[in-house]
């Protein structure tokens, strides 16, 4: 059973039975995100597995927490007497415009054969390619950027439920259509649900 609250602005969607429930990342949340993605993310990521992230990544990555449409779901846990939360998974999404295939080209130029430079490459290609926005006939998308889960979670759809509830924030807002660029079979599989 899942209760929804609404709690200054952000919708909480919590499992009474697991502890764990969904909410905005804030701000304030950004270096516990950073080493959550740092463990759970990177390592795992096919673009940048056997590397380090590179500044620029990490940064971007944490730039689209200021959107406000960056979700994490956190178990709540008891520490001495002391209620605190982990973070069990993570979806990172800000805004993207018609135009983003040409800002991703020229953000790849301007990086050159860095590493963080040809994958951006990639992505602007994949980008031009799919062409979403004339396809879709539609200007801009809610894109999810980067989707994590805590690995000795992962089996437990919580990569799912941070999906499902990203869908609803995003037709909240607004956003006349989702993207994310799939770069696992693990990611391809939760988004084609």
């Amino acid at each position: 059973t899942r209760v929804r609250l609404k709690m200054i602005g952000q919708q909480i969607d919590a499992n009474p039975t697991d502890n764990i429930r969904i909410r905005i990342i804030e701000l304030s949340d950004r270096d516990d995100v950073l080493n959550f993605l740092r463990k759970h993310f990177y390592p795992d990521e096919p673009l940048t597995i056997g590397s380090h992230p590179a500044p620029e990544d990490e940064e971007f990555n944490i730039s689209l927490i200021a959107h406000g449409t960056c979700l994490m779901e956190v178990q709540q846990q008891s520490v001495n007497g002391i209620l605190k939360e982990r973070i069990v998974g993570v979806v990172l999404s800000g805004p993207k415009c018609s135009d983003e295939a040409e800002l991703l080209f020229k953000e790849a130029a301007h990086l050159g054969s860095t590493t963080w430079g040809k994958i951006v490459g990639i992505l602007a290609q994949a980008e031009r390619d799919s062409n979403v926005y004339e396809r879709y006939n539609v200007e801009r998308a809610l894109h999810m950027h980067v989707a994590a889960v805590d690995e000795s979670l992962r089996g437990r759809a919580i990569g799912m439920r941070l999906m499902e509830k990203l869908r609803e924030l995003g037709r909240e807002l607004g956003y006349p259509l989702m993207t994310t660029d799939c770069t696992s079979l693990y990611s391809a599989k939760v988004s084609e649900r």
